[in-house]
């Protein structure tokens, strides 16, 4: 990702970041410094903070470590996020099933943060007015709970749940059905949520419904992963799956 000038990041911030990154790997001081050309007395000095390293040098180092630069440097930087959804070609796919196996008529891929929604990915069939870098306030969505349980919340029917918060929801977004499954990256964190929503009632909580959107939810965890803007390798609860028509998948 290329920055516009001027732009300032924190050396303590890069150093731990870089640090983190490198015991995560398992790789040495010595080995990442002999990948960069330079002394492992130079490379521990950017690990320590004593050097600023240059963004062509971060650039290097992330490169080695398998890191997406702007993790490193540590900015929350949502565009970045929506634009590495949107480069898994398989997404638009995905949402265009679940419309078509749910009969809900709308689905997106959202980023969710502790403070923010915003939408990656939208298939949008009953004009609900959401764009990709669209963004909810959070406080509003259900996918806020979602994000401090990790859990999925699936309704049929709003009207038959008790929950206040979820009716509240309903009534402001104008759906009936709603199924959120979370998204966790490959390092067990929390990326955000695959949704649905339909202003009419819908049959989707069964195994069926259920276990593609999991299926689904790993499947953009994995090529988040292939993207290289997520940092782990190792899977959490997922098979590595690569398949060029999710459909396939679902069929196996």
């Amino acid at each position: 990702m290329l920055f516009a000038p001027p732009f300032m990041y924190d050396t303590q911030t890069i150093a731990k970041n870089i640090r983190n990154a490198r015991l995560y790997r398992n790789y040495s001081q010595d080995y990442i410094a002999l990948k960069l050309n330079i002394s492992q007395n130079a490379y521990s000095k950017v690990e320590l903070g004593y050097t600023k390293p240059t963004l062509d040098r971060i650039s290097r180092i992330a490169a080695v470590l398998g890191f997406e630069v702007i993790k490193l440097i540590g900015v929350n930087n949502m565009l970045a996020e929506v634009e590495a959804v949107n480069r898994i070609a398989m997404v638009p796919k995905i949402l265009e099933i679940i419309c078509r196996t749910t009969g809900m008529g709308f689905a997106a891929v959202a980023r969710v943060t502790e403070d923010r929604w915003i939408a990656c990915s939208v298939r949008d069939e009953i004009l609900f007015g959401l764009k990709p870098g669209d963004e909810l306030k959070l406080e509003t969505t259900i996918c806020n709970e979602i994000r401090q349980s990790g859990r999925a919340v699936i309704m049929d029917e709003v009207g038959n749940n008790d929950s206040p918060l979820y009716r509240k929801t309903a009534a402001m977004y104008g759906f009936q059905s709603y199924i959120s499954m979370p998204i966790f990256l490959q390092d067990g964190s929390f990326f955000g949520t695959l949704c649905a929503i339909d202003p009419k009632p819908a049959k989707i909580n069964n195994t069926r419904v259920i276990e593609m959107f999991k299926l689904f939810a790993d499947l953009i965890s994995f090529h988040l992963n292939l993207e290289g803007y997520y940092h782990s390798e190792a899977f959490v609860g997922c098979k590595k799956i690569e398949v060029s028509d999710p459909l396939t998948a679902l069929e196996a």
